[in-house]
């Protein structure tokens, strides 16, 4: 078979595996509570991050590039096209059963075998406005004449109160990957703000991936399109919040749109120390999953000084990505996720050993970490939730977290004895830490 004949074959078996995979449904079933919680310390503090409109649902900000629909029951609220402009509002989200109220929902998220389902969904949505650093140039006159500072200023209000009433004054974006409607990465990022206990202010962007069955090659130019829009709205935060940093967690094809913006960050401040430009951009932790991006690509924003625009980078990888298996053979060149002990050449093995900005994450000894095409580890696995959510939170070290090294490898690993290196890692942290068993997800005694 001719190059091009594999190419397409390769190309359309991948569209569809991901389309297998991946369904487009407007809500989601919530993920496994994470093993640092295991149902038997409530992560909440006082403020429970409930809608003002009672019951069991949360208010999640937003900030998409997606063009608004017209309304009915495909797209009700934003399009799968490209808007450009960055609107931001915030989305009332159902959590569970209608029945329960909103102390009996956290309860039943943290059980290990939950009763019955557990979906969250986008209950209504109310666009505060577009804010103003994304009218351009091209930017149609009367629409751009329309947009004032009132929206905007809303919004900034609404990130505000949650820092003011958090102990963690950190805002944290969540970019998500291909083919899926609006809704979808609001109710991700809703569940990731309740295992972090409500705290921060925690924003979705929702930039304007295709929920149809082919769009990957569509999807992946957009993401790279998008990179403008989450740049925009990381300057506008920086310049316009009282948050100390600013984390970014970027899944599948999504972390194209966070590691291009933050190479055009670094080509911005290329002139600047590391201190000023960490001081202006405030980036915090940037934690890429199941990236979907060129290693040698990677490489040579490395080489243009990305690293020098965030504290840390943490890339979550697996050697079970189906997904990523079958994009390697579409474009011929190994994924940024499917790095792992082994793969790396001898020059980057020096590289990532001898710096501490980066750090890759094997998550093959994690529990659950290959379930379904195995692409959605950061969901399906407790162990691999916890990790990240204990970074995002604490912002501990590897080490610090329960994981290890094996031998020279730079690349960290999840252990057999995990659960007790977590426990222990975690208890410094907190000393009344519950002790966890030896069982992934398993309950205090």
């Amino acid at each position: 078979m001719p190059f091009t004949g594999r190419l397409s074959t390769a190309a359309l078996s991948f569209c569809l595996l991901l389309a297998a995979c991946s369904p487009t449904p407007r809500t989601v079933e919530m993920m496994p509570a994470p093993v640092a919680y295991d149902g038997a310390v409530a992560p909440f503090g006082n403020d429970d991050g409930a809608s003002e409109s009672g019951g069991a649902q949360l208010d999640m900000l937003y900030v998409t590039n997606r063009a608004p629909s017209g309304g009915g029951d495909e797209e009700p609220y934003y399009t799968g096209e490209r808007g450009y402009l960055l609107r931001a509002g915030v989305a009332r989200i159902d959590f569970g059963d209608s029945s329960i109220d909103w102390k009996e929902a956290r309860q039943i998220s943290l059980l290990k075998n939950r009763p019955g389902q557990f979906p969250l969904a986008v209950a209504g949505v109310s666009e505060y406005g577009i804010i103003p650093d994304s009218v351009s140039a091209f930017t149609p006159l009367e629409l751009a004449a329309s947009v004032d500072s009132d929206g905007s200023r809303r919004f900034l209000d609404a990130i505000e109160q949650r820092l003011a009433r958090s102990e963690t004054k950190d805002i944290y974006l969540y970019v998500h990957g291909y083919k899926v409607t609006y809704e979808n990465p609001l109710l991700i990022a809703s569940e990731l703000w309740h295992f972090l206990g409500n705290n921060g202010a925690f924003i979705a962007f929702s930039w304007p991936s295709t929920p149809a069955k082919l769009a990957y090659m569509k999807d992946i130019e957009t993401a790279r399109a998008s990179a403008w829009g989450l740049r925009k709205l990381v300057e506008y935060l920086a310049r316009n919040t009282s948050a100390a940093r600013i984390h970014i967690v970027g899944y599948s094809a999504g972390s194209r749109v966070v590691l291009t913006t933050l190479y055009e960050l670094a080509l911005m401040h290329g002139e600047g120390s590391d201190d000023d430009v960490r001081r202006t951009t405030r980036l915090g932790n940037v934690i890429l999953v199941g990236s979907d991006v060129d290693t040698g690509l990677f490489a040579s924003y490395i080489l243009d000084g990305l690293l020098r625009v965030q504290e840390h980078l943490t890339l979550y990888t697996s050697p079970s990505d189906q997904a990523l298996h079958l994009s390697e053979k579409v474009f011929d060149h190994r994924r940024l996720g499917e790095i792992r002990p082994g793969t790396l050449d001898d020059r980057m093995r020096q590289f990532v050993a001898s710096t501490d900005r980066l750090t890759f994450i094997d998550v093959a000894g994690a529990a659950n970490f290959d379930e379904g095409n195995g692409h959605a580890y950061f969901r399906k696995s407790p162990w691999v939730s916890s990790d990240v959510l204990m970074n995002l939170r604490y912002g501990l070290g590897p080490a610090e977290r329960g994981l290890e090294r094996a031998g020279d490898s730079p690349i960290w690993r999840f252990p057999p004895d995990y659960l007790q290196r977590f426990n222990t890692a975690l208890s410094k942290q907190n000393p009344d830490w519950p002790k966890l068993s030896g069982q992934a997800g398993s309950k205090k005694p």
